[in-house]
C-alpha cells in the first residue's frame, strides 16, 4: 500500500498520551512496540475509536494512519466507522500535508472507491466512506464522478438515502451539519445526469427536488 510509502518519514511514537481511565496502558505498549504492519486490528481500534478525544496526538496518528486505513478498508464491521475515522483525520488538516501525501491520499480513496464499485450492493459502503471524506473536508467531486459512471451504484446509494433527500438531507446518523461535503452530495443528487439515473429506475424526478 502506497499509504505506507507516503507517510514512511513519520516516527514511530515513543509514547502516547492518554486518559488512563479510557485506554489501556498495555494496549499503548502494544501499539508504540510492534512494527506498524504488524499491529492488528484489535489492538489498534480502541486508539483509532478515541483518537484526539482521549488519546493521541497530531504525530501518532499520523504515524498508525497508514495501518488505521487499511484495516478500514479490509474489515466491514471494524470499529471505528469510516466515519469517526473520518472526525480524527479533519484534526490533521489533511488539505496542508504535503503534496505526495496528499496525492497518496486522494489515489488511494479513488482505489477504494474503484474497489466498492466491482462489488455488489455496496451502496452503504459508499455512503459510508462519502460521508468520512466529507468529514475530512476533502472535496468530493472527483469520487462523485466515478461513481456516477456505475448506475447500479447511483441507485444503491440513492436508495440508501432516498427517504431523506426530499428534505434536502442525507441519512446517514454521522452527517454534523453544515457540511460542505453534504451540499457537494445534494448537489450531485440533483444533477440531470445522476437525476436522469434515478428517474429511469423508479419514475422520480429527484434532480427538480433537490435544486
Amino acid at each position: 500500500m502506497l499509504l505506507y510509502e507516503a507517510f514512511a518519514d513519520i516516527p514511530r511514537p515513543s509514547e502516547i498520551d492518554a486518559c488512563p481511565c479510557c485506554v489501556d496502558s498495555k494496549n499503548l505498549c502494544v501499539l508504540t512496540s510492534l512494527p506498524l504492519r504488524d499491529i492488528s486490528a484489535d489492538d489498534l481500534g480502541p486508539y483509532a475509536a478515541s483518537a484526539f478525544l482521549t488519546v493521541g496526538d497530531v504525530p501518532d496518528y499520523l504515524y498508525f494512519l497508514p495501518r488505521i486505513m487499511e484495516c478500514s478498508a479490509l474489515n466491514e464491521f471494524w470499529w471505528p466507522v469510516p466515519e469517526v475515522t473520518g472526525r480524527a483525520i479533519a484534526n490533521t488538516h489533511p488539505t496542508e500535508w504535503p503534496a505526495p501525501r496528499r496525492v497518496a491520499w486522494h489515489n488511494f480513496l479513488s482505489a477504494l472507491i474503484a474497489h466498492l464499485l466491482n462489488q455488489a450492493d455496496s451502496g452503504s459502503e459508499i455512503d459510508s466512506w462519502l460521508c468520512a471524506m466529507a468529514r475530512m473536508e476533502l472535496d468530493l467531486h472527483p469520487f462523485l464522478t466515478q461513481i456516477e459512471q456505475s448506475p447500479p451504484h447511483v441507485l444503491s446509494f440513492y436508495e440508501a438515502n432516498a427517504n431523506h433527500l426530499t428534505q434536502l438531507k442525507l441519512a446517514n446518523q454521522f452527517w454534523d451539519l453544515p457540511n460542505a461535503g453534504h451540499d457537494q452530495i445534494l448537489a450531485w443528487f440533483g444533477s440531470e445526469n445522476v437525476g436522469d439515473i434515478v428517474f429511469q429506475a423508479y419514475g422520480v424526478i429527484l434532480y427538480h427536488d433537490c435544486k
